[in-house]
């Protein structure tokens, strides 16, 4: 787009003022190339920029992702509240409020102190503890930190359930280094254990609902083996769970675990407890 065109789009932002003029777009796109895996090429035959994927920064590109479409979404808000007649959402990911004071904590180095209420006990206690990180699944943010009896590992709270956060007055640092990638690998969501190990799955997915599952990956680690013209195979790596067995019940009779056999008799049975469910008088 050349730089026209760009202010065009740019009058619909609800943070418009006045047009960006060329000096301001150019620190813009120093800002862009160092904090975002892409920069902006100006071509000056066709006095139009572009927009490049980096590929050589290997980044959480989820996060980039996320971040982007929360521009679009600021981008167009005006126009969307304008016609919020014409638009239906799913409910925001809960517990965003919570995201900022957590942030703040691992940005200082500190640990953080909340009341968190418990499903299992029903109760709400006050804990501190110590922050690694942030992870979204079905709609809800949850935070990987360990408690403040340190060396006694991690564990997952949910940001909708953690009130009254305040951050600690003294520095407090992880015990382990261990990445958001190492703790999660093979976890299906927050699902997590130290005990597990990851299996191979592979599943037959009948007819069109291939489509379906090559377009919204049951797993991350999910590739394509076998296409024919009724069926498709898929295998992912991960340790089954009971979110796992719910997404793949989810595909109704269009799906079938082929193996391992452990994880086939698993679902075999929870298949027939169903049934068994219907065959009451």
């Amino acid at each position: 787009m050349t730089l026209k065109e760009i202010n065009e789009h740019y009058r619909y932002s609800s943070l418009y003022d006045s047009d960006i003029h060329p000096r301001t777009f150019s620190r813009y796109k120093d800002y862009i190339l160092f904090n975002f895996p892409c920069y902006i090429e100006f071509n000056t035959a066709t006095q139009k920029y572009y927009l490049i994927k980096n590929d050589y920064n290997k980044g959480n590109q989820s996060l980039y992702d996320y971040l982007l479409s929360a521009f679009h979404i600021e981008g167009m808000s005006e126009l969307a509240i304008r016609h919020r007649d014409r638009i239906m959402l799913t409910d925001s990911p809960t517990g965003i409020v919570n995201v900022q004071p957590i942030l703040e904590a691992i940005d200082a180095g500190k640990g953080i102190e909340f009341d968190y209420w418990s499903f299992n006990k029903q109760t709400k206690k006050r804990l501190v503890a110590i922050p690694y990180f942030l992870r979204t699944w079905e709609r809800r943010w949850y935070l990987v930190a360990e408690p403040d009896n340190h060396h006694h590992g991690q564990s997952v709270f949910a940001l909708e359930r953690m009130e009254n956060i305040v951050l600690t007055e003294q520095a407090m640092q992880p015990s382990s280094n261990i990445s958001v990638e190492e703790y999660f690998k093979g976890s299906f969501g927050v699902n997590h254990s130290d005990e597990q190990i990851p299996v191979n799955i592979c599943i037959r997915v009948y007819g069109t609902q291939a489509d379906y599952v090559r377009a919204l990956p049951i797993h991350e680690s999910q590739r394509e083996v076998e296409r024919t013209d009724e069926w498709t195979d898929f295998e992912m790596d991960l340790v089954p769970c009971y979110n796992f067995y719910q997404q793949l019940l989810w595909h109704r009779e269009k799906l079938e675990v082929l193996s391992p056999a452990a994880i086939r008799d698993e679902l075999h049975a929870i298949v027939r407890q169903i049934l068994s469910n219907y065959d009451k008088n």
